[in-house]
């Protein structure tokens, strides 16, 4: 197998030999003081397809992650949005393991979903100026859009009433952002978009300007 695979990548034996799909691990009882039956079957869930990445590509689809890069992708694979108390137990360990609390993870994989590694810079990268051309076109967008003026600054928008942000990501897609006005503690909704206004059409109402209470005055 080794002399077959001598210098090509991924190799063709081992392409041959993949299964067509993952396959479903056993089920793991629980045990007193044993580890949590749900995090074992995601953990062996993830390997099969990771493994069958490699052998089909000779690439690690998530060779080059961080450790809480990947402890935001296992917990983002986690069906459903709800934090049941399995969910809550993941997400507890992996923030543990990570040195982050199950707040950060929850954040965390709210970016992951919305654009994976670089939906999770864009919740927690550094602030960037992007360069003109998509940025300088998305005010023009939102203004014909019906929305108030944003409040530039580095490769974000916020919306006058403090409620909602647009962020350019490098990958040069729109990320939309909620917080309570003026609490400045942001949390990724809906998905990555091209346009400023789709990326915000996850916020729904809350965009209307008939729904927002009135600017403050200015002095």
């Amino acid at each position: 197998m080794a002399r077959a695979c001598a210098g090509q990548k991924p190799c063709p034996a081992l392409r041959e030999a993949r299964p067509p799909h993952p396959g479903h691990p056993p089920a793991y009882p629980a045990a007193p003081g044993g580890p949590d039956p749900y995090a074992l079957d995601q953990l062996a869930t993830h390997a099969a397809a990771r493994a069958l990445v490699l052998l089909s590509t000779g690439e690690d689809p998530v060779g080059d992650l961080t450790l809480w890069e990947d402890a935001v992708r296992i917990a983002a694979a986690r069906p459903g949005s709800g934090l049941t108390a399995t969910t809550r137990t993941l997400y507890s360990s992996l923030a543990a393991a990570s040195g982050r609390t199950s707040v950060d993870l929850a954040r965390a994989v709210a970016a992951w979903r919305q654009g994976g590694p670089a939906g999770l810079a864009a919740l927690e990268g550094e602030p960037w100026n992007p360069p003109a051309g998509r940025f300088d076109r998305a005010r023009p967008l939102l203004t014909a859009a019906g929305l108030p003026p944003f409040r530039p600054w580095r490769n974000r928008l916020t919306h006058p009433a403090g409620h909602a942000q647009l962020r350019l990501g490098q990958d040069n897609l729109w990320y939309a952002y909620e917080s309570e006005p003026g609490a400045d503690d942001w949390w990724p909704r809906g998905a990555a978009d091209t346009d400023p206004v789709g990326a915000l059409t996850a916020l729904g109402p809350a965009l209307d300007p008939a729904e927002l209470p009135p600017d403050p005055p200015h002095h």
